[in-house]
């Protein structure tokens, strides 16, 4: 909006993205963008949205693809992210998205290495917190966690 007011008085592109500079900051948009969007709005466009693209739409957010992979997850919670992609004829990566953003899923670091997560013994204590030091008994502050 800050554009379309700077082209309606009557300023500069550069002197546009002086202004938006200075009252955004970081926040800022790109100067690429100032200029493609002061020339729309010199124009004569009205509309600050930009234009439909074509190509695939997305599919993450959809609710059938997040039930179809949330029922698959149920029937076999170690089922992999491929299986997953062929069963529901999804992509792999918008399969994985979903496992992780919307069903908030995440890898157990337990399943994938056991022996480094114990902390029973020296030589696993002393992989799992570098630098500490080990007097033969267990450490008291990860029982209490």
């Amino acid at each position: 909006m800050a554009i379309k007011f700077c082209v309606k008085a009557n300023k500069s592109a550069v002197e546009t993205i002086e202004l938006i500079s200075k009252a955004y900051l970081r926040a800022a948009m790109s100067r690429a963008d100032v200029y493609r969007r002061y020339g729309r709005f010199l124009d004569g466009r009205e509309d600050v949205k930009d234009d439909t693209r074509c190509g695939r739409p997305s599919t993450t957010g959809t609710v059938e693809n997040v039930k179809s992979v949330r029922h698959l997850l149920t029937e076999d919670r170690r089922t992999t992210l491929q299986v997953i992609a062929d069963r529901s004829n999804i992509g792999k990566e918008t399969v994985r998205r979903i496992v992780t953003e919307d069903l908030g899923k995440k890898k157990d670091l337990r399943e994938i290495y056991p022996s480094r997560l114990d902390y029973r013994t020296e030589t696993r204590t002393r992989f799992l917190m570098p630098g500490s030091s080990f007097n033969g008994t267990r450490l008291t502050f990860l029982g209490k966690i």
